[in-house]
């Protein structure tokens, strides 16, 4: 198990990132949110991906107000296996931009906390698909429009307590073991490239994840989402690869 060291923070300022470009998935959940609205502040254009149509136009309408850069919206159900699907995604992606500089894997699927033996199989094929084979299919397509940026970055998002490997994560702990062991494959494959892949631990944090694995649990004892974003969006922009972090101390 690689043990995860903390963030290390990058100087961030308006317009920092003017013309460059994110693809976020899971747009619309709590880190995800935060995630886009922390990139579009420095000026980055993104591209906002999730199945919710209303909750994505709700979030497109508060950046747009907020006046920065106008993103994209793009529904998107990572459930889907069909490579070819995946491919039109960034071929739209490089038709209205041309250029991307970094995929950030936020979407998941909790699926079932708890015995193996509750586990139902379709459920368990969901998590795996959206949380690990999804993010491997997308990586894989969007590598080449990666690797024309002068830097760009795949961020992947694990769990403090699912990838310990104890008992009751059933498919969502196995999944976030999973998708570590291919950041750093996909690290090691481009070290000698402009790409960089991390993972970020996001450790205890208000988030809705948070409230179904941890019910009952305090507030006040949690990070809070904006926080954790603003620590993702420094992994996002690090020109360190293959590490696993977790947010640095307030």
């Amino acid at each position: 198990m690689n043990k995860p060291v903390p963030v290390v923070p990058v100087d961030t300022h308006a317009n920092q990132l003017k013309d460059h470009v994110y693809l976020i998935t899971g747009a619309t959940g709590g880190l995800g949110r935060e995630t886009a609205i922390a990139l579009a502040k420095f000026g980055a254009s993104v591209i906002l991906t999730g199945r919710n149509e209303k909750k994505l136009e709700a979030l497109y309408d508060e950046i747009c107000l907020a006046g920065y850069p106008t993103p994209a919206l793009i529904p998107f159900d990572l459930a889907q296996t069909d490579e070819d699907i995946y491919q039109q995604l960034i071929q739209s992606i490089y038709n209205e931009f041309n250029r991307l500089d970094g995929l950030v894997h936020v979407a998941c699927e909790i699926g079932i906390v708890g015995p193996i033996g509750s586990q139902d199989a379709a459920v368990w094929q969901k998590v795996i698909q959206t949380n690990v084979n999804s993010a491997a299919i997308l990586s894989k397509v969007c590598l080449p429009l990666l690797h024309q940026a002068q830097h760009a970055s795949i961020s992947f998002v694990s769990d403090s307590s699912a990838r310990q490997s104890h008992a009751y994560w059933g498919a969502y702990g196995v999944s976030k073991v999973a998708i570590e062991s291919f950041a750093k494959t996909l690290a090691d494959e481009l070290d000698s490239s402009h790409v960089v892949s991390n993972v970020f631990i996001p450790g205890p944090c208000i988030l809705p994840i948070r409230k179904k694995t941890h019910p009952g649990e305090e507030d006040s004892s949690l990070s809070t989402t904006g926080w954790v974003a603003k620590n993702l969006v420094d992994v996002i922009l690090s020109k360190k690869s293959g590490v696993f972090v977790t947010p640095s101390t307030a």
